[in-house]
C-alpha cells in the first residue's frame, strides 16, 4: 500500500526496478510463515494466531496478555495480502524481466481463491464483514477494519457490498475526528479514553477513535463517489482546523475519546 502511493511520485516502472524483489521476497516470507503463528492456507488466506502476542495492529496488552487476540484470519489482514499480492503480479506482468516470469506463473492462480475465500468468510448476511474468522467463531464485531478491504487499490468486494459495509460504518464508526474501534451498541464499548494504564489500553481498541482507518474510509467514498463526495471530504479536512491551529499546533491527535 505504501509503494502504491509512492507510484504516483515515481513511476510504476521504477517501483518495480527498486522495490520488486523485496515485494517478492515478502509475499514469499508469508507463505513459508513463522512457526505456527503466520501462515498462508491453502485456501489462499493468511492465517495468524498467538496466545501471547497480538499479531495485528490492535496490540494493546494488560499482564502479557492481549487485549483484542484476533486470532485466526483477521479482515485488513487479508485485505491487504489480496491487494499486495495483485500489484506485485501487475508489475512484475509490465515491468518484469525473465526472472520474473516463474514468478508470474507461480502466483497468478492464488488471488481469485484468495478472494472466494474472503468472500466465503467474511460476508455477513447483515451486510457487513467479520471482523476475524477462526475455526471455533466468526466475529460479528463491528469495528474499522472492514474498511480497509474498500479502500485498497485491488477490491475483493463488489460496489454493492462496499456500499453497504460504508452504511454500516457511518451509521456504528464515523466520528468528525476518525472513526470508533467498536460500535456504541456493543456491550464492551468504551466512551472514553480516560483513567490507569489498563484502563486505557482496555478502551484505545474497544471504542477509542482512530484518525488513520478515515483514509480508508475517505478513499472509498471517492471510488464510491467520484467528485460527488468532495464537499464532504473538505468538512472533514476542516473540522481538523481547531486542532492543528490551537491544541497541536502544526498536526492531529492519534486518537481521540468514542463520544
Amino acid at each position: 500500500w505504501t509503494l502504491q502511493q509512492l507510484e504516483r511520485e515515481v513511476g510504476a516502472k521504477e517501483i518495480w526496478a527498486s522495490y520488486g524483489p523485496a515485494m517478492k521476497d515478502i509475499l514469499e516470507s508469508y507463505r513459508q510463515g513463522i512457526g505456527g503463528r503466520v501462515a498462508l492456507h491453502d485456501n489462499g488466506l493468511i492465517w495468524a494466531s498467538s496466545e501471547e502476542v497480538p499479531l495485528t495492529w490492535m496490540n494493546s496488552t494488560i499482564d502479557g496478555r492481549p487485549v483484542t487476540p484476533r486470532n485466526g484470519y483477521q479482515v485488513e489482514v487479508n485485505a491487504l495480502w489480496y491487494n499486495a499480492v495483485c500489484y506485485a503480479l501487475e508489475l512484475a506482468g509490465k515491468y518484469g524481466d525473465k526472472t520474473d516470469k516463474a514468478f508470474v506463473k507461480e502466483w497468478t492462480p492464488l488471488p481469485a481463491r484468495t478472494q472466494e475465500s474472503f468472500i466465503e468468510l467474511f460476508r455477513l448476511p447483515e451486510g457487513y464483514l467479520a471482523d476475524y474468522v477462526n475455526d471455533w467463531e466468526v466475529n460479528k464485531f463491528i469495528r474499522p477494519n472492514m474498511i480497509v478491504a474498500c479502500g485498497l487499490n485491488y477490491k475483493m468486494l463488489d460496489e454493492t457490498q462496499i456500499v453497504n459495509i460504508v452504511m454500516t460504518v457511518r451509521q456504528h464508526l464515523l466520528t468528525p475526528r476518525g472513526l470508533r474501534t467498536l460500535s456504541p451498541h456493543n456491550p464492551l464499548y468504551k466512551g472514553t479514553l480516560d483513567g490507569d494504564q489498563a484502563s486505557r489500553d482496555i478502551a484505545g481498541k474497544n471504542g477509542t477513535v482512530w484518525i488513520w482507518p478515515l483514509t480508508f474510509y475517505v478513499k472509498t467514498c471517492f471510488d464510491l463517489s467520484g467528485d460527488r463526495f468532495l464537499r464532504e471530504a473538505e468538512e472533514i479536512i476542516a473540522g481538523f482546523e481547531e486542532d492543528i491551529q490551537a491544541y497541536c499546533i502544526g498536526s492531529v491527535n492519534e486518537v481521540y475519546d468514542a463520544d
